[in-house]
């Protein structure tokens, strides 16, 4: 299996935190993973065998990937079934990074939800679909699928604002900043920014705030086994177990116990690799 994290040139670092390319060969049947609620935006190539992901209470089939997706934050754990031959190339943007990439567009309409890059960028996304599909450079992928987001970002020329400071806050659990706080740094009112907050992020700042911290805890219990969850609940500012219990429920569909259960079945690990990674 081959795994690998890369960091983004200088220019994209405000709207792209990284880049990662996982290469598995999973045996001759396809197996199933768990993929819970994340608040990640992110941009996922598929250059050789498809992907199926299944809703994760229902077992329903949602889709069969195309080679290239875009998803946006979830709230709905999904399974994916993946092929003998998996190769995954994944861009993970900044907070609001998605937003500017795509030129404003509403990130609601991303929302728990999934789509084909190829509706977006039709020419560009089938050409970078089958330069990726001729090559088995991991290092030559990764360039060219940043050569696709600098033109992308020259092309829109996003500016700063003080909002994405008010997002980076958000990313750290344990410092639990209210509404108003958070409102003050992006220099808004708390009506203008859970307004603005809609717009680039797709979801509500609680939503993302609860998702960003039940991420974490999973993420940090996969990686660090020796820990008890009492630990994971004091690292990832939850009041207690029946706190974590509800969120991981709402966000996985089950138990922290049994969610661990399902992401050890096999070698693979998508998710808890992800967060690693990219923490």
């Amino acid at each position: 299996m081959f795994f690998h994290f890369y960091a983004p040139t200088p220019v994209l670092r405000p709207y792209v935190r990284g880049y990662m390319v996982m290469h598995a060969q999973v045996g001759d049947v396809p197996i199933v993973k768990p993929f819970p609620a994340g608040p990640d935006q992110c941009l996922y190539f598929y250059p050789r065998d498809p992907v199926v992901s299944f809703k994760g209470e229902t077992g329903k089939q949602v889709m069969t990937a195309d080679k290239s997706i875009i998803v946006g934050p979830q709230v709905s754990r999904v399974n994916l079934e993946l092929h003998p031959n998996h190769l995954t190339v994944a861009v993970f943007f900044q907070p609001g990074g998605l937003h500017a990439l795509l030129g404003k567009m509403p990130m609601t309409k991303f929302f728990d939800f999934s789509l084909d890059s190829a509706l977006i960028w039709p020419a560009e996304i089938r050409e970078l679909n089958e330069q990726l599909a001729s090559t088995d450079d991991y290092n030559l992928m990764t360039a060219l699928v940043e050569g696709f987001l600098v033109r992308q970002y020259a092309r829109n020329r996003p500016q700063a604002e003080p909002i994405d400071k008010a997002f980076q806050l958000m990313l750290h659990p344990l410092q639990n900043y209210s509404i108003e706080q958070l409102a003050d740094v992006a220099c808004l009112s708390t009506r203008q920014f859970r307004r603005k907050f809609y717009e680039k992020m797709g979801l509500s700042p609680i939503a993302f705030s609860r998702i960003v911290r039940f991420s974490k805890a999973f993420r940090l219990k996969e990686n660090n086994p020796h820990l008890d969850w009492l630990d994971v609940i004091c690292l990832t500012g939850y009041h207690d177990f029946r706190h974590l219990l509800r969120d991981f429920k709402e966000f996985s569909g089950t138990t922290p116990t049994l969610l661990s259960e399902d992401e050890q079945r096999h070698q693979v690990r998508i998710y808890t690799s992800l967060g690693h990674s990219l923490s």
